[in-house]
């Protein structure tokens, strides 16, 4: 049986499958062929400098095609598994679960949502850029009742609006690390949050969306103001950022 529910996780799928392809597509015809091409030549002239004949040169550059080969093998093993349409499927029923939501108000969602994905009032499309985003794509949608964000941390982030008290902007500075062969180097930036704050909750922030870029959370900022003003605390920028 076809659903509204089923069609929205069938929709969150598609998008991440169009991604994978994306990602396949630059790493298999540019990325890839580059590493294997660099640790050949780099096998390869090794051996001239120790004086090798060109059949040595010749097999160290084929011993460096293989290791390339191996290690693109091997990276491609790790980045798949996390480009899964199923894995979409699976992290949005974890946060309609995490709503305990009846199936009548899943459908209920799932109208909503694909509405909304049809409404370019209602859904941005971005580029995650910050340290270690990769440029990975995200998605931000808001219906009457429901707002979603696709591909932050975690990967799918669902509030249900009429749970919500207030809505702040917000920001944090935040320390990254990425890991080197020999060193780590530690990037430290500021994450622009909007925090959802619960009715009837004592905790300081029950859910948020995280931005590397300002820009971005003003635009999303903007489109929560516009659907649900009164829960919304107007935004206040710091004076460094004025």
């Amino acid at each position: 049986m076809n659903t509204y529910y089923k069609e929205w996780l069938d929709s969150g799928a598609a998008w991440m499958k169009v991604y994978r392809k994306q990602v396949l597509r630059k790493n298999i015809y540019f990325i890839l062929p580059a590493v294997i091409v660099l640790l050949a030549a780099i096998a390869a002239g090794a051996t001239a400098v120790n004086d090798g004949s060109a059949e040595d040169i010749a097999g160290s550059a084929f011993a460096g095609v293989l290791m390339g080969g191996a290690l693109c093998l091997v990276f491609l093993l790790c980045l798949l598994p996390g480009l899964s349409p199923q894995r979409m499927r699976r992290n949005i029923n974890r946060a309609v679960k995490l709503l305990q939501m009846s199936e009548t108000e899943q459908e209920q969602l799932g109208r909503e949502m694909l509405e909304a994905q049809k409404n370019p009032n209602r859904v941005l499309d971005y580029q995650v850029i910050g340290p270690n985003s990769k440029k990975t794509p995200a998605r931000f949608l808001l219906s009457n009742g429901y707002t979603c964000l696709w591909g932050g941390y975690p990967l799918v982030i669902l509030v249900r609006l009429s749970d919500v008290a207030e809505i702040r902007a917000e920001k944090e500075r935040k320390t990254a690390v990425t890991h080197g062969a020999k060193t780590n180097t530690y990037h430290s930036f500021h994450l622009h949050t909007i925090i959802f704050y619960y009715k009837n909750s004592k905790q300081d922030g029950d859910n948020g969306m995280g931005f590397f870029d300002e820009t971005i959370r003003d635009k999303v900022f903007e489109m929560l103001q516009k659907q649900c003003v009164g829960a919304i605390i107007p935004l206040k920028r710091d004076s460094a950022d004025q």
